[in-house]
């Protein structure tokens, strides 16, 4: 079986080559495939003519993304409609991941699968039309959203650094610190996803939009308290509004994303015990 895996030195990427291992899966970054070019992304698949492709690549600067709306759209939007054309006439599946930010996040319940998306930031509208062009070019896709990705951090100079040590970070350099009480959503550990990933394929679950997160929900500020709690680390935490960290893109104030489809992963709270006793 071939296997590509697009986004390799990420956060996730780095995950789907540690369960792809066994299968020697072709590890391609920025510097072996640029998405956002319809010819080189032809030229690329048609040479290998996978069976699966993973595409972990995005621009995920959300706030950036509200001034770097080209990049953003070329890269979440048209990137994702070039695999899907090239991936089908090579008679491959691409699994392609999505986010909860393509919902404006009014409904406090969260959302399902089959909800209608809504998004309000330019990243969240790039990557629903990623999702558009998915579905539009290609006929054995799996649309994967996610929210809240933690883990180790990806390599390169494009890498974000995981939520969780950025927290650790700060906490060695500050004594009060303040985290946002608000924006409801679901922590993934990027591990679990991965694993998740393959459970899906493999599973030949049938094509379509599935949700993945870690079980249960919460705010930054709890997510943050956790982290602390679990360390052991003793700064004062404060929770504060969302206005109070001026952003340029709007944030969903509740996404918290509905699995109907799947068995349910563990906690969030597990996962992120065992991410922070490995460390």
């Amino acid at each position: 079986m071939k296997i590509i895996i697009i986004g390799s030195q990420g956060m996730l990427g780095q995950e789907l080559a540690r369960v792809y291992q066994n299968e020697n899966p072709l590890l391609w970054s920025k510097s072996h495939i640029d998405i956002s070019n319809k010819s080189d992304v032809d030229k690329k698949i048609n040479e290998v003519k996978p069976d699966i492709v993973f595409n972990a690549a995005a621009y995920n600067d959300v706030d950036a993304a509200e001034k770097n709306k080209d990049i953003a759209y070329a890269i979440n939007a048209e990137g994702p409609g070039h695999l899907a054309r090239a991936v089908c006439a090579a008679e491959g599946i691409l699994v392609h991941y999505s986010t909860d930010y393509i919902f404006n996040g009014d409904e406090k319940r969260g959302y399902s699968e089959e909800d209608d998306p809504e998004p309000r930031s330019v990243y969240g509208k790039s990557k629903l039309l990623g999702e558009k062009n998915v579905i539009k070019y290609s006929d054995k896709y799996y649309i994967i959203r996610l929210s809240r990705l933690f883990g180790k951090s990806g390599i390169g100079g494009s890498a974000k650094t995981s939520f969780v040590d950025l927290m650790l970070g700060l906490a060695e350099k500050n004594e009060v610190i303040d985290a946002v009480d608000e924006e409801l959503s679901n922590p993934t550990y990027a591990p679990d996803l991965a694993e998740q990933s393959r459970e899906i394929v493999e599973g030949k679950f049938p094509f379509g939009i599935y949700h993945v997160s870690n079980r249960g929900a919460c705010t930054w500020y709890e997510f943050t308290k956790e982290i602390f709690d679990i360390k052991g680390i003793s700064v004062k935490l404060n929770a504060v509004a969302g206005s109070y960290f001026p952003r340029p893109a709007p944030r969903p104030k509740y996404s918290i994303l509905l699995n109907t489809k799947l068995n349910p992963m563990r906690p969030w709270q597990a996962a992120l015990k065992e991410y922070l006793l490995s460390k």
